[in-house]
């Protein structure tokens, strides 16, 4: 059977050391509360909310190692920049800023467990 609809995404999901700490960085970078009830194993955003759910989870056993398996890529507007420096005081690692030739702009960071994202600036004309 073949499918009409779209297919959106439903969550984001992070394995990490404190759900709640990663939680609540997340949260300041995407200017959208923690759920209620975040605890060091498990915390969410957006649960009940528009929008994808952002999950974090710490599993049993180790964490992997590495580099995340998953990249976000937030879309910034004509504040990007001020953005970039706002999610830097948040407390990311600022790894790298980067333009093409063709003027595509964005900043590289990890966030407090080292997982990797970027924000972009307006797509150029």
């Amino acid at each position: 059977m073949k499918s009409r609809d779209p297919i959106d995404v439903g969550m984001y999901a992070f394995n990490c050391k404190d759900a709640a700490a990663l939680a609540r960085f997340w949260s300041a970078v995407l200017m959208r509360p923690v759920d209620e009830g975040a605890n060091p194993a498990f915390a969410t955003i957006g649960f009940d909310g528009p929008g994808p759910t952002w999950m974090f989870h710490q599993p049993e056993g180790e964490l992997a190692s590495g580099d995340n398996r998953l990249m976000l890529d937030l879309s910034g507007d004509t504040d990007w920049a001020q953005q970039a420096d706002r999610i830097e005081a948040l407390g990311a690692e600022r790894v790298s800023d980067n333009e093409q030739d063709d003027g595509t702009r964005w900043v590289v960071f990890r966030d407090p467990e080292n997982n990797r994202f970027r924000i972009f600036g307006p797509r150029p004309v």
